[in-house]
């Protein structure tokens, strides 16, 4: 399945190293074009500026066609005055550099670019921005408007269900699957918005539902996550998971949609200072949210604190390892940590904590600012709390094991005590 889109019939004047762009959006025809694309999924949204010239280039026709994780082929018809030795391509997307590509010439007046999603994965489900560099005979240079859209993935006949702010997306299974993910969704919303203390708002949250991992795993591969189970895009306010059917499904549900939607909401209350959230803090309140917790977090913590050894949480500041292993436990520690620190501190202290971060203060400063304690002595206490107890635990279970063997081999002896000595006295009757 291909996806193309078209732009309005565009006017550049020939002027030496002219820029000329879109007027930047205000925030609310930003909204109603995020709001949109996802709506009609496989529509492109392109808003160049349309400019009269006397003498210099017209762009008649400009579009884009792809298949998601195959090719994405810029095209390009124009009209020129002057020749055009040379057209460059310039693509940006958030999250990658940009990119600077020769355009080919395929006839007089049309050109076009064939981009490799393989060998340089774009972020599914972003916005996609770029334009076109003309160089003329003469030395002169000229540039187009800005155009996008949205790299969605058409591998799939999407289903859609929509109840504000929510829109889901599925491709396999009924719509009571989608409801499902619905109605973890509302849940999950209203409890981050009590934990911020924030109303609600209409401000549209996207989930996509892949049924199986591997294909999750593909659209994924650009963000280098191939492992996790979900992945949410807070700009973009999207979510994407794998809910394989099955008899984990329900329960796989209520641990990532809250997970996710803790994310975006986050992003929506911190704004730019959300990039000051410590990776730690930020997964382990998202794992807090979740109604139902991976139940072998705790077995990962005890085999890392009894072999490897666990992470330092100053290292998990910015981001969790790419190792699926290790970044396993980072999740299962600071799933822990949050849930010391709301044991210690209250809902009080996670609440001072965000606001903290939100000034913009670094890792460790925002532990000493809302805890009065320092990330270390954070951390020590919590080892002191979490394996302290799990040890006192299994003495108790060990004892406790030891006093039921003891209990049990009294009760044998009491009870072959009993039986010898009826049968003595049977056998002082018989004589």
């Amino acid at each position: 399945m291909m996806i193309s889109g078209w732009s309005k019939r565009t006017h550049i004047p020939n002027n030496k190293c002219r820029s000329l762009r879109s007027n930047k959006a205000n925030p609310v025809s930003l909204f109603m074009k995020k709001t949109l694309t996802f709506l009609f999924l496989f529509l492109i949204i392109t808003t160049p500026l349309s400019v009269q010239a006397e003498d210099g280039v017209e762009v008649l026709d400009e579009r884009v066609e792809y298949t998601f994780g195959g090719e994405l082929v810029f095209k390009i018809e124009f009209e020129s005055e002057m020749t055009v030795s040379q057209i460059t391509l310039v693509l940006q997307a958030q999250g990658i550099s940009t990119f600077v590509g020769e355009v080919l010439f395929i006839s007089p007046g049309q050109a076009q670019f064939v981009y490799d999603l393989e060998q340089r994965p774009l972020p599914a489900f972003s916005t996609i921005t770029y334009s076109y560099h003309l160089t003329l005979d003469n030395g002169e240079s000229v540039e187009t408007p800005s155009y996008s859209f949205t790299y969605l993935d058409n591998r799939h006949n999407w289903q859609e269900l929509i109840e504000e702010p929510f829109i889901i997306y599925w491709y396999e299974g009924e719509i009571t699957l989608a409801q499902e993910v619905l109605d973890a969704a509302v849940s999950g919303l209203d409890q981050v918005l009590e934990l911020l203390q924030q109303p609600a708002d209409n401000q549209p949250i996207v989930i996509f539902i892949y049924s199986s991992e591997e294909e999750l795993q593909s659209t994924l591969a650009s963000v280098g996550q191939t492992w996790v189970g979900g992945h949410a895009d807070p700009g973009l306010g999207s979510i994407v998971v794998s809910l394989p059917p099955g008899v984990d499904q329900s329960l796989e549900i209520q641990r990532l949609i809250p997970h996710e939607i803790t994310h975006i909401l986050l992003y929506r209350f911190m704004g730019n200072e959300y990039q000051y959230l410590p990776a730690w803090f930020n997964e382990g309140l998202a794992s807090q949210m979740e109604v139902f917790s991976r139940p072998d977090y705790d077995l990962i913590l005890e085999k890392a604190e009894g072999e490897r050894g666990l992470i330092p949480f100053a290292h998990l500041c910015i981001a969790f390892p790419v190792d699926s292993d290790l970044a396993l436990l980072s999740y299962a520690q600071s799933n822990s940590l949050l849930d010391y620190i709301q044991r210690e501190y209250g809902v009080t202290g996670i609440q001072v904590m965000i606001y903290a971060y939100d000034q913009g203060v670094s890792c460790e400063r925002g532990v000493e600012v809302a805890l009065g304690t320092t990330l270390e002595e954070l951390e020590k206490d919590w080892k002191l709390d979490v394996f302290s107890r799990g040890r006192y635990l299994m003495y108790i279970y060990i004892l406790s094991g030891f006093l039921l063997i003891l209990l049990i081999s009294l009760g044998v002896f009491v009870f072959n005590k009993f039986q010898g000595s009826n049968i003595e006295q049977e056998w002082d009757d018989n004589e």
